[in-house]
């Protein structure tokens, strides 16, 4: 078992070029980047319909808003800084599998229905220079 180690590399480095050893190694320290970074909260949950904004919501007020969905009323359900939907007309009840969401940039969907919810904004007050540094991405 000690030698397992060892061979790994050993292998790995008559496999490869170095050049590609390079890459390997840089890929793997922004992967490690990524997953440590801190996640943000978010202000606002966004509703979108069949990729159209119909609402947004305060995350700072507990409330349960019901939209209409491609196959009934879907309800998202806003509580303690997070959403989620709750929906019971989907047959497998895929957008309710996602849970709580609070993090900006994390979305939940009912495909079924046409409904996404995405958290956006951050609870930290911005200034005009770092408000233009940030981002927002829309799934569709």
């Amino acid at each position: 078992m000690k030698n397992l180690g060892f061979k790994f590399f050993s292998l790995l480095k008559k496999a490869t070029y170095p050049a590609d050893r390079w890459v390997m190694a840089i890929s793997a320290i922004i992967l490690i980047a990524l997953v440590i970074q801190p996640h943000r909260a978010g202000d606002e949950v966004s509703i979108y319909k069949d990729n159209q904004l119909l609402m947004n919501l305060s995350l700072n007020s507990d409330s349960i808003t019901p939209v209409e969905g491609r196959l009934g009323e879907v309800k998202i359900e806003v509580k303690d800084g997070q959403a989620r939907l709750l929906e019971y007309s989907s047959l497998r009840l895929i957008g309710t599998k996602t849970g709580w969401i609070k993090n900006r940039g994390e979305i939940a969907v009912c495909v079924p229905c046409g409904i996404l919810i995405q958290i956006k904004g951050d609870k930290k007050p911005a200034t005009t220079e770092q408000k233009e540094k940030l981002f927002d991405g829309i799934a569709r």
